[in-house]
């Protein structure tokens, strides 16, 4: 991109971001020789008289803000170099990634999603003290550094956004992404520090489940369920996760805000109380979802790149006006013992699909091994042996268990086919299929690997795929000894990956 120059003084290098209320730009202050982050507004915004006075006061009063988890606002301004006045946010350049970023890579860990949430809530508290309201918590305004501490942005907005934009509309609804968005927020009704509180509880549900508390096909729908709707409880998306934090997030989800928690600290020392909170110790098989790879579920919109590393969302908003609010003594939350570690081998008896294709999968293979379908050197044995070792692994994990039990039968099948090189020759359109075959065969390998959810389906379509062109390819004397190479390999792979999710969790 070209480099600009705003206010005579900071230079535009990269473009980190854009949003329907403006753009995020990694820029240098020419004066002060130093990286910063700047945001420029929508030039429409301009046009409204009062707009730049409101958007100055309350990024000044963003900017009083003194606390390591607040990205610092170091100015604010508008360059009018290109005819129109276009107003801009100077900010703290953060080097790291938005939380909507590192949940592409699925649900957190508890502890890990505890302590990101215990900062924002710290963060909040002391603007809260300063009567400073961000009215837009959510993933992509959450960053979190290379070090692995949090930083909260795009304070000082909000409020001048969400006013402006009634100006534009004529509505009272505030701006903001409606995963996060409070019930008062979308009434329009008055806010207070207990409605980020609220879009807390919505981000701390996502970390741990990898999805908001409120889904649904367009934004009015989301805002509906957050107005009407009971979120499901955390647990029951992840089952191991302590009752006491699906308490936590049900107070922070209330629809009535006196109904919440009182400030942002009563939250954080309930939180880490019920993260401490001991536990029974559930039984797991694979016919519950892996919760420590998290679902992959996409974040919502509006995860731009916010100062630094990060993305910020175009419709971030700033707050402040409002009165602080009073702070009550905080709740004497009793802290309990250290919960006991879990152990990795801990099984849930909860029947799933996958599970059930598991199972079948076990007693195809038990009666392939009686019939002596294959008369090829141990391979019945070998039958005989994944078909009870799926048995057992299907009470750890169904993926493991489709993953060691449907490769014998895969290989039944094929055996009896005629998709063989034997008898078909060189044929183009026979190599053609096999081929398809086989990358069918791979992307189902990726995806079994990574779905920690439903990877048992993937792994059955790897297995009759991958075998039926290795049994194209291969000469007979070959084909046994290479499955028997891709029953091992595969089993040692699913089953790592399956034992390292268990320790995080």
């Amino acid at each position: 991109m070209e480099h600009r120059i705003l206010g005579e003084r900071y230079e535009l290098v990269e473009q980190l971001g854009h949003g329907g209320m403006g753009t995020v730009y990694r820029a240098v202050d020419r004066r002060l020789r130093r990286t910063v982050a700047v945001k420029t507004l929508s030039a429409e915004l301009a046009l409204q008289p009062e707009f730049l006075a409101r958007f100055q006061r309350e990024a000044h009063a963003a900017a009083a803000l003194n606390h390591p988890g607040v990205a610092t606002v170091h100015d604010v301004g508008e360059d009018a170099g290109g005819g129109a006045a276009e107003p801009y946010l100077v900010m703290e350049y953060v080097a790291g990634q938005t939380l909507g970023q590192v949940l592409k890579d699925g649900a957190l860990p508890v502890a890990q999603a505890a302590d990101i949430v215990g900062q924002v809530l710290e963060a909040l508290d002391h603007s809260h003290r300063h009567a400073i309201v961000h009215r837009d918590i959510k993933p992509a305004n959450v960053m979190l550094t290379d070090g692995r501490k949090v930083k909260v942005v795009d304070f000082g907005i909000a409020k001048a956004l969400s006013e402006a934009v009634t100006r534009l509309t004529g509505t009272g609804v505030a701006v903001g992404t409606p995963a996060y968005l409070a019930p008062e927020q979308i009434n329009g009704a008055e806010t207070d520090h207990r409605t980020d509180l609220y879009a807390v509880g919505c981000l701390l549900y996502e970390l741990l489940t990898g999805r908001p508390p409120y889904t649904g096909d367009s934004p009015f729908s989301v805002m509906h369920q957050h107005l009407a709707a009971e979120p499901v409880p955390p647990s029951r998306l992840r089952p191991e996760l302590p009752p006491a934090v699906d308490e936590v997030i049900a107070r922070a989800l209330r629809k009535d805000r006196q109904d919440r928690f009182a400030d942002a600290a009563a939250m954080k020392a309930a939180l880490t109380a019920a993260v401490a909170a001991p536990q029974a110790v559930p039984l797991r098989t694979p016919t519950t979802v892996d919760p420590a790879a998290g679902a992959a579920v996409a974040a919502p919109s509006g995860a731009e790149r916010a100062s630094g590393g990060g993305r910020a969302s175009g419709g971030g908003r700033a707050s402040g006006g409002e009165p602080a609010p009073q702070s009550p003594p905080h709740s004497q939350v009793p802290q309990s013992p250290p919960a006991p570690r879990r152990s990795p081998a801990r099984v849930v008896f909860r029947p799933t699909a996958e599970g059930a294709v598991a199972l079948l999968g076990c007693l195809l293979t038990l009666v392939i091994a009686r019939a002596d379908v294959i008369e090829v050197g141990q391979f019945s044995r070998v039958a005989l042996l994944a078909g009870v070792a799926g048995a057992v692994l299907l009470l750890w994990s169904a993926r493991l268990a489709c993953a060691v039990v449907w490769g014998p039968v895969a290989e039944a099948v094929v055996v009896w086919s005629e998709l063989a090189r034997g008898y078909l020759g060189w044929d183009t359109h026979y190599v053609i299929i096999a081929l398809v075959l086989g990358v069918v065969a791979a992307l189902c390998l990726v995806a079994g690997y990574k779905d920690a959810r439903a990877g048992g389906f993937a792994l059955v379509a790897f297995w009759f795929t991958g075998l039926g062109s290795v049994w194209f390819f291969l000469d007979d004397l070959q084909k046994i000894g290479v499955f028997y190479v891709l029953l091992l390999g595969v089993t040692l792979a699913i089953g790592t990956q399956v034992l390292k999710a268990r320790i995080r969790a």
